[in-house]
């Protein structure tokens, strides 16, 4: 049976969210004037985009079937990649030359694009 489609595209927002990071990450550099502050935009997008997927790829999983299920696997999962994305943020932040406020707007850039596709029909 097909799902049913609500006119939301998940490649769509991905590529949109690439765009903004990427265009977001070029502007924020030459407004701060540093090649770092860039490239924690476009890096911070990025780990936006691949946190995204790990979240889509477990919630398919859980509500692949009429009734859902979580098994002690999925949430061992989940935390084990949610841990992972605490320390790679940590470790951003603690890195004297990344931009703070990049890394803010880079994973705006993901919600900005969830906003954008919602409104979109």
């Amino acid at each position: 049976m097909k799902e049913p489609d609500f006119g939301f595209s998940s490649r769509r927002m991905m590529l949109m969210t690439a765009v903004l990071s990427l265009g977001g990450g070029l502007l924020w550099g030459l407004y701060r004037g540093s090649v770092a502050s860039g490239l924690s935009l476009t890096g911070t997008g990025a780990l936006a985009i691949i946190n995204f997927r790990w979240l889509e790829t477990i919630l398919s999983r859980v509500l692949r079937d009429a009734s859902p299920r979580v098994d002690v696997g999925a949430v061992l999962r989940f935390g084990g990649r949610m841990l992972v994305l605490v320390f790679l943020l940590a470790a951003l932040l603690l890195i004297p030359s990344v931009d703070g406020i990049g890394v803010a707007l880079g994973y705006t850039a993901l919600v900005v694009s969830v906003v954008i596709e919602g409104l979109r029909k």
